[in-house]
C-alpha cells in the first residue's frame, strides 16, 4: 500500500532546489539533484534573463525582475545552461539517477 501513496505523503519528500539569479550570475552556479526533481529559477536582477540549455532542450524565455520558472529534469546527465541575453552567465545542473528500478 505504501507504493500507492502520493509523492507528498512519502517518508522523504524532496524540496525543490532554487537557483537565484543575482548580479548577472546563477547561484549556485552548479547544483546536483536526483532524476525527476524540479529546479526553480528566480530572477532577482533588475534586468531580464533566460535559462536556456546549451545545445537546446529547455528554455525559460525572458524572465523579468521577480519572475520565476521551474523545470523538471527527468533523466540523469549533465545539463549546461546560459542566459541568451548575457551569454557569459552560465550554470550547470548535475542530475544523478533517482535510485529507483532503473
Amino acid at each position: 500500500a505504501a507504493l500507492a501513496l502520493p509523492a507528498a505523503a512519502s517518508a522523504a519528500p524532496r524540496s525543490t532546489p532554487v537557483v537565484a539569479i543575482n548580479d548577472f550570475k546563477y547561484g549556485p552556479a552548479t547544483i546536483t539533484i536526483a532524476a525527476g526533481q524540479t529546479v526553480r529559477f528566480v530572477n532577482h536582477d533588475g534586468e531580464a534573463h533566460t535559462v536556456t540549455a546549451t545545445g537546446g532542450g529547455f528554455d525559460s524565455g525572458g524572465l523579468d525582475t521577480g519572475d520565476s520558472w521551474t523545470y523538471r529534469f527527468p533523466k540523469a546527465g549533465r545539463y549546461a545552461y546560459f542566459c541568451t541575453l548575457h551569454p557569459w552567465m552560465k550554470g550547470t545542473i548535475i542530475v544523478t539517477p533517482s535510485g529507483g528500478n532503473s
